[in-house]
């Protein structure tokens, strides 16, 4: 028969076995969903737009997560890229549960010299560190720096954010992305014959919004002038009456800009090269602010629907002698009638 210090042993012995078997069983109670991957899953969306439409496999190809504690000291970061971001069951897997922590992401598109992130280092960056700069910058000999081509960019931020569990798929937390450039088209349509020729014109927007801070606001910063990435010239043919079809000429530039802001003022000019006068300089957000007057978009403030369209279409009319008619212009295929606008 055992002594009873014996039994005493076996049953400590016993004790902590157990233990240890559950300690490396176990998930934290809040993460437990009964299988042992018990890591939380990040899912990326995209629905901050004009649709409402959840586009971020289609838009987005290369993200980079970061997370930091309660001191807003980064603890964990995490870059992935290429066709699994194009898979609508994409998540990224976050090792542990980040309910008191803040989640930063930004993203592009793989490929793409569009932004310039902050070299971070875990255990000594701060939040604050974290900015996003618009890359693709070229300076000229008149100390202008000039921004050509770039990719779209996407900003999201989580404070303190709480894993969603299920039975059937890991714990996960959703956050929302917001598009932070937009795709400018302008055509240059005359009323009269005479061929319209590409290069016969400048396209550019001027804005200082080229710094963006860890929660998006924008951060002081050099002056950008974006100038087109594509131009070309052409014409169609426009029957205005069963016996006389009119040849309508045309110039039209794309531009890529950054994050257009309402309390701000950006400068769309148009520069005849030939005679070098100023074919019109106008003021971009209040003839956006005109504009989103003709669409349905109920009690969206001005820099909400700023942040959520991202592309327009200017059409202005030139004379015989390629000056502005400025009684009217299209935006967007709307027709805005011009009345005492501030230029």
């Amino acid at each position: 028969m055992k002594s009873l210090s014996a039994h005493i042993k076996e049953t400590i012995k016993y004790m902590a076995l157990v233990a240890v078997a559950l300690g490396m069983a176990a998930c934290d109670p809040i993460l437990d969903n009964g299988d042992e991957d018990c890591d939380v899953r990040v899912q990326f969306i995209y629905d901050y737009n004009m649709l409402g439409v959840d586009a971020f496999c289609k838009q987005v190809s290369a993200i980079t997560l970061y997370v930091f504690n309660a001191d807003e000291t980064l603890v964990w970061k995490q870059t992935e890229e290429g066709s699994p971001l194009g898979n609508p069951a994409y998540r990224m897997k976050l090792p542990f549960d980040p309910k008191d922590h803040y989640l930063i992401a930004w993203a592009h598109r793989q490929g793409c010299t569009t932004t310039e992130l902050p070299p971070m280092t875990i255990g000594q960056s701060r939040m604050k560190e974290l900015t996003c700069r618009i890359g693709g910058r070229t300076p000229m000999p008149d100390g202008s720096i000039q921004v050509c081509g770039i990719g779209p960019i996407f900003h999201g931020k989580l404070d303190k954010p709480v894993a969603v569990k299920s039975n059937a798929n890991p714990p996960t937390i959703t956050m929302p992305l917001m598009k932070n450039t937009c795709t400018l088209v302008v055509n240059l349509s005359n009323t009269s014959t005479d061929a319209l020729e590409a290069d016969d014109f400048s396209f550019t927007v001027t804005d200082d919004n080229g710094l963006m801070a860890h929660d998006n606001t924008l951060i002081p910063d050099k002056r950008l002038t974006y100038v087109p990435h594509a131009s070309r010239e052409g014409s169609v043919e426009i029957e205005e009456t069963r016996s006389a079809v009119k040849k309508q000429n045309s110039v039209i530039a794309e531009l890529t800009l950054g994050r257009l802001m309402a309390d701000r003022n950006p400068r769309l000019t148009v520069t005849n090269l030939t005679t070098g006068e100023t074919v019109f300089s106008i003021p971009l957000v209040d003839y956006l602010k005109l504009m989103r007057s003709q669409h349905d978009t109920g009690h969206m403030s001005d820099q909400e629907y700023l942040d959520r369209e991202d592309s327009y279409a200017f059409t202005f009319f030139l004379d015989e002698k390629a000056n502005w008619l400025s009684a009217s212009i299209l935006i967007n295929s709307w027709r805005v009638v011009l009345q005492d606008v501030d230029l």
